[in-house]
């Protein structure tokens, strides 16, 4: 997978998680860590870690031709 598919994936992973716990909040009206914890904010931490990853394989890229 390439730099750019990495990041664009974690960035869509973090607007997944972040519209799933805002969803949760403000749609069933209520504020539930514990279920915030469980989902949305795993799939966020996966997102950012995929992300910072691309960002990482990115910075260290060594031209091997």
């Amino acid at each position: 997978m390439s730099t750019w598919w990495e990041r664009q994936i974690g960035l869509l992973f973090i607007l997944a998680g972040v519209s799933w716990a805002l969803h949760h909040i403000f749609g069933e009206r209520q504020l539930d860590a514990a279920y915030l914890r469980l989902g949305p904010m795993q799939l966020l931490m996966a997102g950012l870690m995929l992300w910072l990853h691309g960002k990482y394989r990115r910075s260290v890229a060594i031209d091997r031709t």
